[in-house]
C-alpha cells in the first residue's frame, strides 16, 4: 500500500498545479477540513 502524503506535500502539489502561494492552498484545504468535518454527520462527500 502506498504511503500516505503529508499535509505538505498535498499542499506543494496543489499549489504546483494550480498556480498560486502555498499559503492560500493550505488556507483552502483547512477550510474544506473544517467543512468536511462540520458536514461529516450529513454523510459529507468531496465532489468529483
Amino acid at each position: 500500500m502506498a504511503k500516505a502524503m503529508t499535509k505538505s506535500q498535498i499542499v506543494d502539489q496543489l499549489a504546483t498545479k494550480s498556480g498560486v502561494t502555498k499559503k492560500i492552498t493550505s488556507e483552502i484545504l483547512d477550510n474544506l477540513a473544517a467543512l468536511a468535518y462540520k458536514e461529516a454527520k450529513n454523510s459529507f462527500t468531496v465532489p468529483g
